[in-house]
């Protein structure tokens, strides 16, 4: 019985350890191996976990955080995609029963921009001729040498504002235009798609 006990007892301390030895590589170069209690300089760093005998079993990668904040910040964006998409197809049916419904509420928001644009376009009209008229007093004052040619030319600053004003005016009333056209036409199909679904 003593023997058996002390075979026992030789046997537990001559055998290795079972645990795992694990492994990993600070910044510096150095390897740093570890059983249980991870070392600081391992922290964030690619760890390796070897047997008994020293062979590589598995490596556990550390991702890069920038890469990690990406991936996260991409999947929010999805997630805030779908939310809008959800809302916006609710409200899209809950609005419109028809696709002549959208045409008139399309019609209704451009009807007040084709009026601003056809008062612009009158006053870009006068103001254009008023120019040209300053131009070509400009133009004869010059010819002639009349004093009055820095008075015809203080008068055309404000007038050649007015015009670039207005012309400018005109193109962001036609881009407008534009842009409700696109939407109402995105309204228009997804209208179709959601109705289609759920026929």
């Amino acid at each position: 019985m003593c023997r058996f006990v002390l075979i026992a007892t030789l046997f537990i301390f001559t055998q290795p350890s079972l645990a795992a030895l694990k492994k990993c590589v600070d910044d510096e170069g150095k390897s740093h191996y570890y059983a249980n209690v991870m070392p600081p300089e391992c922290l964030d760093k690619t760890t390796v976990e070897m047997n008994k005998v020293g062979v590589v079993m598995r490596t556990n990668m550390v991702r890069n955080k920038t890469e990690e904040v990406a991936e996260s910040m991409q999947k929010e964006a999805d997630e805030h995609k779908q939310n809008e998409d959800k809302r916006r197809d609710q409200v899209l049916l809950s609005t419109y029963t028809s696709e002549k419904e959208i045409n008139w509420a399309m019609e209704r928001n451009i009807h007040p921009i084709e009026l601003a644009i056809a008062g612009i376009e009158k006053r870009l009209e006068i103001a254009r001729n008023r120019l040209q008229i300053l131009q070509r007093q400009a133009a004869e004052a010059e010819k002639t040498g009349t004093p009055a040619l820095a008075s015809i030319q203080q008068d055309m600053i404000p007038v050649t504002r007015d015009v670039s004003q207005l012309e400018n005016e005109l193109q962001r009333n036609h881009r407008r235009i534009n842009g409700l056209k696109e939407k109402f036409a995105s309204d228009r199909k997804r209208f179709q798609v959601l109705k289609a679904q759920k026929m």
